[in-house]
């Protein structure tokens, strides 16, 4: 099976520190980084969430499953995802249901971490035979 060489993954982190807020959309701005053959990080960016205070101030909680939302809402988390739609993958602590679906929607699958970004990163590295890179 072939691995392939680039991927990119990002990550919801506040504005001063690169440490996950309790929910994804409020994250202050995403890290996006490209690993390469997951041996090391060849680019690193921050994008800005521009939608971060309105779901602080407006949807303070994740949505569950069977929740009605509001079409405000259900735009806000489509365009999160548009924000890191190029990315294999967005990590954070919690996602929220339709949050969830607008990533999906977009090509981008989300993982819930316990740990902050580059502690994740480094165990992608570490551990990247578990993901059959041999080299």
């Amino acid at each position: 099976m072939t691995r392939p060489e680039l991927e990119r993954l990002s990550f919801g982190v506040m504005a001063d520190k690169d440490e996950h807020p309790h929910v994804f959309s409020h994250s202050d701005r995403f890290l996006v980084v490209d690993l390469k053959n997951r041996k090391e990080i060849v680019a690193r960016e921050y994008r800005p969430n521009p939608y971060a205070q309105i779901c602080k101030e407006k949807y303070p909680i994740p949505t569950d499953p069977g929740e009605n939302i509001s079409d405000e809402e259900l735009e806000i988390y489509r365009q999160i995802a548009e924000i890191v739609k190029d990315c294999k993958y967005a990590g954070g602590k919690n996602f929220g249901y339709f949050v969830k679906l607008a990533l999906e929607k977009a090509g981008t699958e989300s993982m819930m971490l316990s740990f902050e970004p580059q502690g994740w990163i480094d165990s992608l590295i570490e551990n990247r035979y578990m993901a059959g890179y041999r080299d």
